[in-house]
Parts: structure tokens; sequence; C-alpha cells
């Protein structure tokens, strides 16, 4: 039996239960057979690689090649971001996962993104193949384990200081507290944490190194717009003016643009429908001085502010740009999706590749 990479986002205990129970739903639904393959050192993706690669033998005898990406469970929130690091390795991924309901697998649908779950709900479109089988109730398979500190909501504010500053994790312990505003405490456990998830390497005398962070970029963003993006949020507010935030320098402010205006800025393609500003200060100064007024479907919104680190680039004003990809992804948009492979390619690949 193959070994698949420890994922850090998987819900599950052991990879292979869950890629197991998927197939042999698949293969009972459809009658195709799937051989689960080794995934390989290296595939037309860069640094993003699969997980396992899946043969199925489709009709005529010819088996067809598939780059598996396992998630133990997806959201609203997080669809964008499975769907760009799918589309990222070839034509040829597809998302293995627990269960996706009927909206959802028409949104994958749509998307263009392929699927299979432990139900025995899948959707290939691989011409001359057509499979889309919906509706099919989640069953039982092997439980949840809790997920890792690094990855609970603190933990992604030392992760993503981390990634912003790689040199912070040679630093002192109380130096990431000042940075990051969390327990020392809580540092200890995610730094110990990542140690564990071969994401921090301690070199002795040489002192703590990243390690692995295209991989540890792909689980921060995932894990950010499921578990601290919805504790950052303040509430959504509307204007008469609707180019308010233009006329500000953020540059003289405590508070900073992300997600789509941010994006607007760095890459002059996408216009802002939702305005995202992050706000250290007291939401109500901020408010009045900008009148806006609460609106539960007004096209600003306000997130807490949760980070100190001086991000090295030439944008004041602006949150990093991996906070930003990761605003752009949580949307599920597909327009702001295609920004954020923008802002990867600009501005995060070669960051992380030197980390």
């Amino acid at each position: 039996m193959m070994n698949t990479k420890k994922n850090v986002d998987n819900d599950f205990t052991g990879a292979m239960g869950m890629l197991d129970t998927a197939t042999q739903a698949f293969e009972a639904v459809t009658g195709y057979a799937i051989q689960i393959m080794a995934a390989p050192a290296r595939v037309p993706a860069g640094d993003r690689q699969p997980d396992a690669v899946l043969h199925i033998n489709m009709p005529g005898g010819k088996a067809k090649k598939y780059y598996a990406h396992l998630k133990g469970t997806i959201a609203k929130a997080t669809i964008g971001y499975v769907a760009e690091q799918i589309g990222r390795v070839e034509k040829s991924g597809i998302l293995v996962t627990r269960h996706v309901n009927p909206p959802m697998a028409e949104r994958l649908k749509t998307m263009g993104i392929a699927f299979i779950d432990t139900a025995g709900n899948a959707y290939i479109n691989d011409p001359p193949v057509f499979i889309y089988i919906v509706g099919r109730k989640d069953r039982d398979v092997p439980a949840k384990h809790m997920t890792a500190r690094a990855f609970r909501p603190t933990g992604l504010k030392v992760v993503f200081a981390l990634l912003c500053q790689p040199e912070l994790a040679r630093a002192p312990y109380r130096e990431i507290v000042n940075v990051t505003h969390v327990a020392q405490g809580t540092v200890g456990w995610v730094m110990n944490d990542l140690k564990q998830q071969n994401f921090l390497a301690d070199r002795g005398k040489h002192g703590r190194k990243l390690m692995n962070a295209a991989r540890l970029f792909d689980a921060w963003v995932e894990a950010y717009a499921r578990e601290l993006r919805p504790k950052l949020f303040i509430g959504t507010y509307t204007t008469t003016n609707n180019e308010w935030w233009r006329d500000i320098d953020w540059r003289k402010t405590t508070a900073c643009l992300g997600g789509e205006p941010a994006a607007a800025i760095l890459t002059d393609y996408l216009k802002p429908e939702t305005i995202t500003v992050y706000t250290p200060e007291n939401p109500n100064q901020f408010l009045l001085r900008h009148q806006l007024k609460k609106d539960p479907h007004g096209d600003v919104e306000l997130f807490k502010k949760f980070w100190s680190i001086q991000y090295p680039w030439n944008y004041e004003g602006i949150a990093p740009p991996l906070l930003v990809y990761a605003d752009l992804m949580a949307t599920g948009n597909d327009r702001n999706i295609e920004t954020a492979r923008m802002i990867y390619d600009k501005y995060i690949h070669q960051f992380i590749k030197t980390v």
C-alpha cells in the first residue's frame, strides 16, 4: 500500500482511510475500478504537489491518470482555495473528500473541478466519459482528529507572522509574543506543533528555520478562512460615497485595506465590489470618521487587525499579500480567484520559495 504525504488540513485519522472509502464508493456506484498510486516526487505544478495518483479504468480498458488532493472537509469559505490548489497542478486534478452536498457539487461542476467522496457522489467530465452523481447521503468514516494548535485561531496568528517574517522562527518566544499578541505558552505549543508536522526545524546553535513553506502557506490559507477570519469579523456597513476608500491616505492610518480593494491596487485588474478593511482602532471612531452605517447588506466589511509585523514591501496601508490572497480565496468568487492567482504569481511565489 502506498504512503500519502501528511496533510495538515485532513480532518481524518489517516488520509488513506478516507481515500480508500471514497474509491470503494466510486467503484460500487459507477463500476469503474480505481488503482491508488504513490504521488510522484514532482509534477508539472511547481511547488504544489498532489497527495496521490489515481488510475481510473475507463470504458475501452484504458486507464486515465488523475492527481488526487485529499481534503477532509470543504466549505463555502474554502472551496475557492481548494479549486485553485487543484487547478494549479494540471487539468487532471481531482478532489477527494468526505462529503459533497448537492449545492457544493454544482459549484464544483461549474468550476470544472472533478471530485469523488466517501458517499459515492462524483463528478468527472473527461470526454468521452461524463460522470455526475449527487444526492447520496454522508457515510460513516474514520473519526475526526482535533485541529492542530498551529491551525486554531491563535495559532494561525503565529503562523502568519512566521510566514511574513521567516526570520522570526529564530527569535526568542517573547519577541514572537510581541508581534503576535498571543500568550507565550501558545507560541511554545505552536512551535512544537510545527516541528511535529515538519514545518519547523530546530538546528541547534544555528537556530530554528521554517520548512516546507509552500505547504505551510497552503494550510494557513485554508484554515484562516475556516477558523480565524470569522472570529475577526466586526460587521458590514454602507455609505453614500462608493469611492470613500480611494480618498483616504491609508499610509497615515492604523487601518489597512485587504481583499478586493487591495487586490485592485496591486493588480489594476479587479473592480472591487466589497471593500475589506482591517482596523485595530475602536470601530466606532473609524465608522464615524468615514460616515459608515451598519447594514447587513452593505458592501463594506470590517475585520479586526491581528498582526503588527512589518511585511517587507512597498505598499503601506495594504495588508500583506498573503492575507489579500486569503481574503480573495475565501469569497469563492471566480474573478477573485483569478486575481488571487495573479497576486500569488507576482508577490508570493518567489517570496515563499526563498523561505
